[in-house]
């Protein structure tokens, strides 16, 4: 399948993070000099001089001060206006965040390659693609002629909790410490790492280089970790995962929590996922497909997060401890129904119970007041082409394939017959090793191959690499795509597509920078934090910067901002 994304790092300011304060393969450049803007360097002075008149420098905190547990609550695709949309039906978890906490309503992803592993990353690192490296969910790797996974390490083996486990993974392709790093290597008192979700690129960068306890169940469809954590399965979560298995679950269905009448809207035109049997058909892939793809799935997530805490004795050891959990579910059935289906109203109509059940778990055992709790989303999500052009809108698919075997075409008369362009993923268009080079010395052939790609229906914009340097950029469009862009891991060639036209074949789709993929909700809750309503522009990279300042460490390469304006001390 053509579907790779591949292999240089430059990086500059994001516009919309207001001001600023090791997974596989392809080993960071050494020594490419770092240019930033001037009005960079300046927004860099202003937020120190901020942050130092409220006593929240980094390493001013504390040790009475600092909260015993951070904990980071990933939702995967979760749109901003879900929150208006559905959050009247709320009245647990969710609605306790949103009632208690700091909402931020003008949060959005800076860059354009809106997918789970750049979210993640940037979520934990406070940095943006073009800094952390983990553009889009995987690259082209020249040296070993695949497509690679954004968490794939063949240097560790996985840690199979059952018969499975494909791939040994790890955050060694993060190009920079991430949240729990800095934790662990600053904090005294040995802080203790968990991380959880059911995408092995989600919980990953969640957990850093050094967690506890960390798992996933996307790999071979078993719940999984790899040696990067330990040399063996951590016990405790063996016993659990033995005790509670995820086949217990066949036999259950995904029962609608209103009358269907109570809805907003229908299934979609497809059928529904409710009231089937998991594994009605006796399809061991079918029930798991089934089994990720519903509400079952993250409230399992939660019980190992809630067994996590005890046995760990998170938030109770006198240092600051790290527990997260990526809620992966809401992709799986976005992906499939479309944000305006029963399914996903459904979906976070059980998450708000789910999250509620967690937060009783840690008010229990660490303390209403003892830690504090951040929401955000990797990305949000677009109604499939079809259903938007029934509607009336410009839509449809770019298929990844065609570019291919077009652009391979398009090259013949310049370089002969042969596989000139290796893939292409979601924007990112990769080239045979030493091609892009020979067309740069050929203009005419350039020219005919960019000019083939423009051609293409639902092309908005193509990009040359070298294009996406350091700005000032000439609109946001071209900002949002080099955020997104790491010179040895993203394409040569960078194909945007129009709104709401995909380059992938799922029903509903995300991964461009237009608000419906970027605007995401932004919560924080806990001590120290002022409850309300924020309109100022934020960003999901802001906050591994403000949880850093909250807890007393510094970060290495931070592009967002600490939200001074949410603090209370």
């Amino acid at each position: 399948m053509n579907d790779p994304e591949i292999g240089e790092r430059r990086r500059t300011r994001p516009r919309d993070c207001a001001a600023p304060s090791e997974s596989i393969v392809v080993e960071r450049p050494a020594a490419e000099p770092r240019r930033r803007r001037t009005r960079v360097a300046i927004a860099v002075l202003v937020a120190a001089i901020a942050a130092a008149s409220m006593g929240r420098l980094s390493g001013s905190v504390a040790a009475e001060e600092r909260p015993a547990l951070v904990v980071l609550i990933v939702v995967d695709q979760m749109r901003a206006d879900y929150v208006e949309r559905f959050g009247a039906g709320w009245r647990h978890g969710l609605r306790r965040l949103l009632d208690e906490g700091a909402v931020f309503t003008n949060a959005a992803y800076p860059y354009f390659g809106t997918l789970t592993c750049a979210g993640h990353t940037t979520i934990v690192t406070g940095a943006v693609p073009a800094t952390h490296g983990m553009v889009l969910d995987g690259w082209w790797d020249y040296e070993r002629g695949e497509r690679v996974h954004c968490t794939n390490d063949p240097g560790v083996q996985p840690i199979r909790y059952g018969a499975r486990g494909e791939r040994g993974q790890s955050a060694r392709g993060i190009m920079v410490p991430t949240l729990a790093d800095a934790l662990v290597a600053q904090l005294p008192g040995s802080p203790r790492v968990a991380a959880f979700a059911l995408k092995g690129r989600s919980a990953i960068p969640l957990a850093g280089r050094h967690a506890d306890a960390v798992a996933w169940f996307d790999d071979g469809n078993a719940w999984t970790s790899s040696t990067a954590y330990g040399a063996a399965a951590v016990p405790f979560l063996d016993a659990f995962f033995a005790s509670h298995p995820v086949e217990d679950a066949r036999t259950r269905s995904w029962t609608r929590a209103r009358a269907p009448g109570d809805y907003l809207f229908a299934t979609n035109g497809h059928d529904s996922a409710f009231d089937r049997p998991m594994g009605a058909n006796g399809d061991e892939a079918a029930f798991y497909t089934a089994w990720k793809a519903s509400p079952l799935a993250d409230a399992y997530l939660a019980d190992v997060a809630i067994e996590t805490l005890r046995a760990l004795d998170l938030g109770t050891r006198g240092t600051t401890d790290y527990l997260a959990v990526g809620f992966s579910a809401p992709d799986y059935i976005g992906h499939e129904y479309g944000p305006w289906s029963q399914e996903v109203e459904d979906t976070f109509l059980r998450l708000d119970v789910t999250i509620g059940r967690l937060l009783e778990a840690l008010d229990s055992h660490v303390g209403r007041d003892r830690y504090i709790v951040a929401l955000s989303a990797d990305h949000g999500v677009a109604p499939g082409p079809e259903w938007m052009a029934e509607h009336g809108f410009d839509a449809g698919r770019i298929s990844r394939g065609a570019v291919v075997d077009h652009l391979n075409g398009v090259l013949v008369p310049f370089l002969g017959e042969g596989r000139h362009v290796v893939g292409v993923s979601h924007t990112e268009i990769y080239l045979a090793k030493g091609v892009y080079e020979g067309l740069v010395d050929d203009p005419p052939a350039l020219a005919a191959a960019l000019d083939a790609i423009r051609a293409l229906p639902g092309v908005a914009r193509v990009y040359r690499g070298e294009e996406l340097g350091d700005g000032p950029y000439p609109d946001r469009l071209t900002e949002q795509v080099a955020l997104s862009y790491y010179p040895s891991r993203s394409g040569q060639i960078v194909m945007i597509p129009k709104p709401y036209w995909f380059t992938w074949t799922q029903n509903a789709d995300h991964g461009t920078g237009y608000d419906y993929d970027t605007r995401v909700p932004l919560v924080l809750a806990g001590p120290g934090i002022t409850a309300g309503r924020y309109t100022t522009p934020a960003s999901p990279a802001d906050i591994t910067p403000t949880l850093a300042a909250i807890t007393g460490v510094t970060l290495a390469d931070a592009d967002g901002r600490v939200l001074t304006e949410a603090l209370s001390r």
